[in-house]
């Protein structure tokens, strides 16, 4: 029997979004909410973390190969049926809110609703993401028709909608915009988007006839005033934009790139130094933390962890942190890459500490050799006791000795 043919692999960021979550065992789908969707993997009713497993590795596995939901279905049936899940099972409520209930995984709605997603979410994260880095050639979004037979009135409102990458529009209503959602969006030139505004279309046929257009237009539709949602499982309420199911009013990969940071911080005020730079570490790895020096709003990013810094200064925490405007600064006018930037945890906490050449005494100048090259980084401390990195230099030996040889400093590798 021949072997499947494998699909053409997915862009890194989308299987890296995928990856890059965290395993949360749930019995509601509502355990799991909006942003925390962009950090943790969950699947309702899923609350044995050897299910949870399954469901993740064969999910990742059908992403980086390319496949569909038939190329998924075999993989994961085989590994339910190990774990004795193939077919109906009562499950328990571990937080004991709702009454057990009897749930069948080998149900194709269920399965469907599980991959599709899992898979739409993370497709949309990645698209996201290469619309950030592309924005300068392709800077405007726009809502295209979806391929659904039967679209939902309020989606088909949306498309011909053509707006900037970063309008505040694209917050809440960047597809997929609920349950088994199929809208997409395309980034189109400054060009197309003034060729295409004020123009209509007919994309199709309604039941009794007449025609489906839409209109090319630069202003959002008005659907009418956001719908109020309390979570009944968290009590959370939530403001929903209306057109959009509750639970998928966010953006997948804008969520990803700001709850990463979000979390964190209280994190690793308290976190042992090895943890602390381990975390940060694997924190830069992640290419959606690199999207935040292109985002408009000022982000503070967690960058290092040092504690006798932090005791040198008189700071509150440990914790350093720099904004995405002093990357985006060094990117742009100084040409460096934004994957060095991933070399600051190392830097802030292996580097040898000076005092800072100008004389400040709430700044220190952090020095630290990787191989050839020697990196310097200005950290300083703030009014409110916070610890901030303020620059990231490549310096060569030769005239970096000479200012530290002239502010009266030793060489910290003699």
């Amino acid at each position: 029997m021949p072997s499947p043919t494998r699909g053409f692999a997915p862009p890194p960021e989308v299987t890296g979004y995928f990856d890059g979550k965290t395993n949360r065992p749930a019995f509601s789908w509502a355990d799991v909410w909006a942003e925390e969707h962009a950090y943790r993997f969950t699947v309702a009713k899923a609350t044995e973390l050897d299910l949870l497993n399954a469901f993740r590795r064969t999910i990742s596995q059908a992403l980086s190969e390319g496949q569909g939901i038939e190329s998924w279905r075999p993989l994961i049936q085989a590994e339910l049926t190990k774990l004795g899940w193939w077919g109906p099972r009562l499950v328990m409520d571990p937080t004991g809110q709702d009454d057990p209930v009897r749930v069948d995984f080998s149900s194709p709605r269920r399965l469907k609703t599980i991959f599709w997603s899992n898979v739409n979410s993370a497709r949309s994260a990645g698209q996201w993401e290469r619309a950030q880095r592309s924005k300068k050639f392709l800077p405007f979004a726009l809502y295209v028709a979806t391929t659904s037979s039967d679209p939902r009135p309020e989606h088909l409102a949306l498309v011909g909608t053509i707006l900037p990458v970063d309008h505040p529009f694209w917050k809440t209503y960047w597809p997929p915009n609920g349950w088994g959602c199929k809208c997409q969006v395309r980034m189109i030139s400054a060009r197309e988007a003034e060729r295409l505004i004020g123009t209509t279309r007919i994309v199709g046929r309604n039941p009794d006839g007449s025609n489906i257009t839409i209109e090319y237009r630069d202003t959002a539709p008005d659907l009418g005033p956001p719908v109020d949602v309390i979570n009944r499982r968290t009590g959370e309420r939530s403001s929903i934009p209306a057109g959009i199911d509750p639970g998928w009013h966010t953006n997948p990969g804008l969520a990803r790139a700001s709850t990463l940071i979000a979390n964190l911080e209280a994190q690793l005020a308290e976190a042992a130094p090895v943890d602390a730079n381990r975390v940060l570490t694997e924190l830069w790895a992640d290419p959606y933390l690199r999207l935040a020096p292109l985002l408009p709003e000022k982000v503070w990013l967690p960058a290092g962890h040092n504690p006798a810094l932090a005791a040198e200064l008189g700071a509150v925490s440990p914790v350093i942190s720099i904004t995405s405007e002093t990357i985006a600064d060094r990117i742009t006018r100084h040409k460096m890459d934004v994957t060095a930037f991933a070399l600051l945890p190392q830097i802030l906490t292996e580097g040898a500490i000076l005092p800072d050449i100008a004389g400040d005494s709430r700044v220190r100048t952090v020095l630290h050799r990787i191989g050839r090259t020697i990196w310097r980084s200005f950290v300083a401390v703030s009014a409110n006791g916070y610890l901030r990195a303020n620059s990231l230099h490549q310096k060569g030996e030769s005239e970096l000795r000479k200012q530290i040889t002239r502010a009266g400093l030793g060489w910290p590798w003699d």
